[in-house]
């Protein structure tokens, strides 16, 4: 076990100290990291383990021409649902049972054999799936080779998290929908750069110790999660408490739900299974699913309303957004009236059409957060003479100008194709003065629409020209000198920016904060990065960029860019990080909660966590290994969840004088 976790270990902390070394900032001398690399070749030849991202593999990206069919080694039936709880308990009787997160994703089997990845394919129709393997291979949380030398079968989910699923929201309707168009993709590499993620939720194998007895479903997965594999989060536990009463599911639910928030994984509900895998298998099956199990479904509670009609909001890139408004109606404790149906494609999809006024529609809130229509209607009970069909906008509701139907990836969107729209520039000025651009606080969209109107702003270098407008400005109702002031300062402070912020503010389609951090770090000057993207630079050949983020920089605009970067733009150079005088943060991941006193925010102690080769995350798991927390005997859920994986708890100083941070 101890060499299994030094593998991880060492893989972590090589890729980290190569992207500091790649940025130009190396960490550790070529000897030392070289050191590394043979210990892990030895340790990976000794220990069968290979991960997928390990720097001893070059990666193979396949491209096939279509995906073949192919048969399942085991049946891959579907789960017996329920709503109630109360049925739950009654299918469990007093027997020993596993709690676990139904994932939102697209099914899928592994086979290992003599420790090699020899098969990948989704669920299909329960039978017979389509292979997937080129992709599998290239997902980092899908081991290419374990140390197991029989042949193992593993099943499990695809997804995406919320998180990554973000910058993809307007062209796939959710993160399940997403994750079954990209792990379908023939090019191995376009799949790579999707960010998807492989969660292991049962070994199919059946596993015996050496006196006989079976691993029950628990201790397989907790074999197979030392080789490497997310496993799905669980709690196991038995029917009755110790005095005999019965343990109260709804506390198992809850907490198995704020775990999937944290994690920010697209569930729809709660497997129960029982945990002996031979009195499962005794359950036997019918034709739809194995009787070992029950899915417990409360995230496809929806509710009934109305359609009222469809309106259509505008990106900075001029992409139509449909929103579907209804009758207001409570969900989840909330009143919504409102919900995206994200592109053309989803809205066809989900309203059997256009939609029409009146048109009964099933809303829910995905992940309890966001809401989404589930379903409508069908039209053929629709009274046509009543309820006439919406029309797409045949001209854009901004501007009036004219719109066209474009295809990206496989959604159809509606976008304004005129230059001059009001409505993209005040999108692209919101994006360009807010949080993910310049951060130039105290500008608000409200104040910027004010500016268009008076005929002050037409685009990004009109912002850094308003002082001349001082005198006239505090005359505007609403304002005064103390307002304009405050918005002038902010003007001035953002002009002072690094240079991921400049590149993440100019709004290059699919380019985001993450994205603009890796072209920071490899080009690291303005004038770099520009030639480079005038200059016919393969930005596919960067780590995580693929094809389509390649075209969209190499054919942005950069004109007004440079006019920026020349006149008004002080691009501020970062503080490098003095090497760390304590233990390494190499290949450690830390979460951050509570208030900070040393730090200014917790942006500040991220930066310095990550410039010294260390992970900060959101959520605390399995695989984090310190909580930064300045009040350590909180009863936070993220305290109680360290405290049950026995996870160290730090406080600000305790951090300080470990890791000999000034």
């Amino acid at each position: 076990m101890e060499k299994l976790d030094r593998v991880r270990f060492l893989v972590m902390a090589l890729n980290a100290y190569t992207k500091d070394y790649e940025s130009g900032n190396p960490k550790i001398t070529d000897e030392e990291w070289d050191n590394m690399y043979f210990e892990l070749q030895e340790l990976e030849k000794e220990t069968g383990l290979i991960l997928s991202n390990s720097p001893t593999q070059s990666i193979s990206y396949e491209i096939v021409n279509s995906l073949a069919k192919r048969e399942h080694n085991h049946k891959m039936l579907s789960l017996d649902k329920t709503k109630s709880l109360d049925e739950v308990a009654s299918f469990i009787g007093n027997k020993e049972y596993l709690a676990m997160l139904k994932m939102d994703g697209l099914t899928c089997s592994l086979t290992y054999r003599n420790g090699e990845l020899v098969s990948a394919e989704t669920r299909g129709n329960g039978l017979v799936g389509e292979d997937i393997l080129h992709n599998a291979r290239v997902i980092s949380s899908i081991p290419k080779k374990i140390p197991c030398l029989t042949e193992i079968t593993i099943d499990g989910e695809i997804i995406c998290t919320y998180t990554d699923f973000d910058k993809f929201s307007n062209e796939y309707k959710n993160p399940r929908n997403f994750a079954a168009g990209s792990i379908r993709l023939l090019d191995a590499k376009e799949c790579a750069n999707r960010k998807l993620r492989f969660v292991a939720w049962d070994v199919i194998t059946p596993m015996y110790f050496n006196n006989g007895k079976e691993y029950s479903v628990s201790e397989k997965l907790n074999y197979i999660f030392q080789f490497g594999f997310t496993t799905v989060p669980y709690v196991g536990a038995p029917a009755y408490d110790a005095d005999g009463s019965i343990v109260d599911m709804d506390d198992i639910v809850e907490h198995l739900t704020y775990q999937a928030k944290e994690l920010s994984f697209p569930i729809d509900g709660i497997v129960f299974k029982f945990n002996n895998c031979s009195y499962g298998r005794s359950l036997g099956e019918t034709t739809h699913h194995f009787k070992n199990a029950l899915a417990y479904k409360f995230y496809d509670e929806t509710y009934q309303t109305s359609l009222l009609d469809i309106e259509w909001t505008m990106g900075r890139t001029g992409v139509l957004t449909p929103v579907a408004v209804f009758e207001p109606i409570d969900v989840d404790g909330s009143t919504v009236e409102r919900a995206s149906l994200h592109n053309v494609s989803i809205l066809n999809e989900t309203l059997h059409g256009w939609g029409y006024k009146g048109q009964k529609v099933e809303v829910f809130k995905a992940n309890m957060i966001i809401p989404q229509i589930a379903s409508a209607e069908e039209p053929e009970d629709m009274p046509q003479y009543e309820y006439p069909w919406f029309k797409h906008p045949d001209c854009c509701p901004v501007c009036g100008g004219e719109v066209k139907y474009s295809k990206l990836n496989d959604s159809t969107n509606l976008t304004c194709v005129s230059p001059t729209c009001p409505g993209k520039l005040i999108n692209r000025l919101d994006h360009f003065c807010g949080k993910k651009g310049l951060d130039m606080k105290g500008i608000s969209k409200a104040t910027l629409e004010k500016l268009i109107d008076w005929g002050w702003v037409s685009d990004f270098t009109d912002i850094f020209e308003l002082s001349i407008r001082r005198g006239e400005w505090v005359q505007k109702p609403g304002f005064g000198a103390k307002s304009v002031e405050k918005v002038l300062n902010a003007i001035n402070t953002g002009a002072n920016c690094e240079l991921h912020q400049f590149i993440a503010a100019l709004g290059i389609p699919l380019i985001g904060s993450t994205a603009s951090k890796e072209l920071a770090k490899h080009f690291e000057t303005w004038e770099k990065f520009v030639e480079a993207a005038e200059g016919g630079f393969a930005f596919y050949t960067l780590p995580n960029f693929g094809s389509e983020m390649h075209h969209s920089i190499v054919e942005f605009n950069y004109a007004e860019a440079r006019l920026l970067a020349d006149h008004y733009i002080h691009f501020n150079v970062p503080e490098v990080a003095p090497a760390p005088v304590g233990e390494s943060l190499a290949g450690k991941t830390f979460v951050i909660t509570g208030k900070l006193t040393h730090f200014k925010n917790r942006d500040e102690i991220k930066a310095r966590i990550e410039a010294l080769g260390g992970k900060v995350t959101g959520s605390v798991s399995k695989n984090t290994n310190f909580l930064i927390n300045n009040d350590v005997n909180s009863t936070s859920s993220k305290n109680a969840t360290a405290k049950s994986l026995g996870i160290p708890i730090l406080s600000e100083s305790d951090f300080i004088q470990t890791f000999g941070i000034e």
